[in-house]
C-alpha cells in the first residue's frame, strides 16, 4: 500500500507535533482532534448513519465479547501507534478509530491505547475518507492491527484487512455478512443496518 500525498495545507497545522505534544494541545480544545504523521487534523462532527454504524458495531462487540479478554472501545478514544521501542510521546500518530478491540489488558490506560489494537473499523465520511483509505490503513497495517474495516455509508462499501504474513484484502457490501477473521463466531450482517 502507498501512501497518498499530505492533505491541502488548509486542512492541517503545518507544525508537527509528538503525541505528549498533541495531548496537552487537544486537552484544551472542544474540538476532536487526530495526530497523523507528526500533523493535527481537526475531526469533522460524523453524520447520522455514520454513528447509526458505529452504534450497531459496537453493541454486537459488547455483546460478543462479554465474559472474554478482549475489550471494545467506541470513539473518542485516543489510540497511540508507535514503533516497538519507541517512548509513546515521541509517537506521530494518535488515532480515534470509530471502534476497536483490544485484547492485551497492558496496552489499556484511563488516558489512551499504546499499541495497536487487534480490530478496527473506520466509517468513512466525505470529509475523511482519504485518510481512513490510505494514512490510517498503511499505520494500522504497519503497527500490527490484525483486521481493519473501512465502512463507506455511501457506496455501501466494506474493504477488509487482514494482516499477516501478506495483507489480504476483501471486499463487502451491504447485503453481505462479514465474519470478522480474529474472532471465532463473530459476524456482522449488514442488512440489519
Amino acid at each position: 500500500m502507498n501512501a497518498m500525498p499530505m492533505p491541502e495545507k488548509s486542512k492541517i497545522n503545518a507544525k508537527k507535533y509528538a503525541a505528549k505534544e498533541f495531548s496537552e494541545f487537544a486537552k484544551t480544545k472542544e474540538e476532536r482532534f487526530e495526530l497523523i504523521d507528526g500533523r493535527i487534523i481537526m475531526m469533522a462532527s460524523p453524520k447520522r448513519i455514520h454513528q447509526k454504524i458505529v452504534g450497531f458495531i459496537y453493541r454486537k462487540l459488547g455483546d460478543y465479547l462479554d465474559q472474554k479478554p478482549c475489550e471494545p472501545f467506541i470513539s473518542p478514544f485516543d489510540v497511540v501507534l508507535s514503533e516497538k521501542n519507541e517512548i509513546w510521546d515521541k509517537s506521530k500518530n494518535v488515532f480515534q478509530p470509530d471502534v476497536f478491540v483490544v485484547c492485551d489488558p497492558k496496552k489499556i490506560s484511563e488516558e489512551r491505547i499504546t499499541g495497536a489494537p487487534d480490530f478496527v473499523v473506520e466509517v468513512t465520511s466525505p470529509s475523511n475518507s482519504e485518510r481512513d483509505y490510505y494514512y490510517k490503513c498503511n499505520a494500522y497495517m504497519k503497527y500490527g492491527v490484525k483486521e481493519y474495516w473501512i465502512i463507506n455509508p455511501e457506496t455501501k462499501n466494506i474493504l477488509v484487512y487482514i494482516n499477516g504474513e501478506e495483507i489480504k484484502t476483501y471486499s463487502f457490501t451491504f447485503d453481505d455478512k462479514i465474519k470478522a477473521s480474529i474472532f471465532e463466531n463473530f459476524e456482522i450482517d449488514f442488512k440489519e443496518i
